[in-house]
């Protein structure tokens, strides 16, 4: 797994009760891993279309979303995985360095405004419902704050987490670039060898056959 190194103290223009805050940053590095469709490795590193939404970006906005553990890649993605049968592999990543607003730290969330417990819910639910999803306002934050990505709380894996990359392979931004060749994403085995959170389960039309 990638070390984290310390926080640092990054500015930004926010404030909090008519302070102004700086929020600490958390530097991460090293190996990471994507899931993606098989047809479209080669798009691995590549921003998504205008139209696409996710957890933690817009329409049209910059992100890529990234692990520091294959499995975790395959577990992440395991309700598409396991609904519409696309073949899937996961790839591996070197990442040079970047500077992301981590939501497991509660004094970084306050003071930012951001309640982790949000960026839960989910947030295609949220779209199919006619809803902004909560998690925009956690990614809103962040990037106003100038953070390069967000570390989001894994759901589904006790201990886990994965980021999202507001920016990359430009000028001043952080560099992502491939280091070997994509892996099969193979649900099961993955999800056996990584404890659940008390309480997570899989809708019962994706549970193990």
């Amino acid at each position: 797994m990638p070390p984290l190194a310390p926080y640092w103290p990054f500015p930004c223009s926010c404030g909090v009760g008519g302070v102004v805050s700086q929020p600490a940053l958390r530097h991460i590095f090293g190996r990471f891993w994507r899931a993606i469709a098989a047809d479209r490795v080669e798009d691995v590193l590549q921003t998504p279309g205008p139209s696409s939404a996710g957890r933690y970006h817009r329409p049209g906005e910059p992100a890529l979303y990234i692990t520091p553990e294959s499995d975790w890649a395959t577990i992440s993605i395991g309700r598409y995985l396991l609904a519409d049968g696309i073949e899937r592999v996961v790839v591996p990543l070197e990442l040079d360095r970047a500077q992301v607003f981590d939501q497991r730290d509660p004094s970084a969330c306050a003071m930012l405004g951001i309640d982790p417990a949000q960026s839960q819910v989910r947030w295609n639910d949220e779209l199919d419902a006619g809803r902004e999803p909560p998690s925009w306002c956690a990614s809103d934050a962040a990037r106003a704050a100038g953070a390069q990505g967000i570390i989001d709380v894994s759901r589904g894996i006790e201990g886990g987490w994965h980021v999202c990359l507001f920016e990359w392979n430009v000028v001043g931004a952080p560099q992502v670039w491939v280091v070997g060749d994509p892996k099969p994403c193979v649900y099961w085995p993955a999800r056996d060898r990584w404890p659940a959170p008390a309480g997570w389960t899989l809708p019962q039309h994706l549970n193990r056959r």
